[in-house]
């Protein structure tokens, strides 16, 4: 038959709430509920990046899957393109050296009622700084404003093309040894 279930999840991490997530059946002190399902959390995931893809993500919308590699393990961080974790860590990767190890963080805070999601990089004993910054998004295009219901919303559509091309053509040309 051509099509085919993926059932193999047991390196499946995502960001959630400012923490990394993966499925367990244990309940632990470290462990949460989330639609009915239990999740270990962890500070941060820790590697070289081995891969990156665009998939399918929740109704209809587009992830982006990082493949980190420690100690022959694989880790597969996935977090929606629309997200405040796509955000950061895209405009971060031009300045990711991606034949080095690195350490990825998410973050979360509530301001002014809002949730806010990143992420931040921390290689070679350095944070890893925005290459696109809002001062300077150089020739990133910029999000464009959208009032809905009498509420200003941001159409990031253009800039996800763009970043999601910056990105992996930078992982091709880099040419990585695995």
């Amino acid at each position: 038959m051509g099509l085919n279930k993926q059932t193999n999840t047991k390196n499946a991490v995502y960001a959630f709430q400012g923490k990394m997530i993966t499925a367990t059946d244990e309940k632990s002190g470290t462990t949460i509920e989330k639609n009915g399902k239990m999740y270990e959390t962890y500070n941060s995931l820790t590697g070289k990046i081995t891969g990156i893809n665009v998939v399918d993500g929740y109704e209809g919308s587009k992830d982006l899957v990082v493949s980190i590699t420690e100690d022959g393990e694989t880790y597969n961080l996935q977090f929606g393109v629309n997200s405040g974790y796509f955000r950061s860590f895209s405009r971060m990767f031009p300045n990711v050296d991606t034949l080095q190890d690195l350490e990825i963080f998410c973050t979360f805070k509530e301001e002014d009622g809002k949730s806010k999601t990143g992420i931040v990089i921390k290689q070679n004993d350095s944070w890893v700084k925005r290459f696109y910054t809002y001062e300077n998004m150089g020739d990133c295009p910029v999000a464009i404003p959208v009032e809905v219901n009498g509420n200003t919303t941001y159409d990031y559509t253009e800039q996800n093309k763009f970043l999601i091309e910056s990105i992996t053509s930078k992982f091709a040309k880099e040419k990585l040894p695995f």
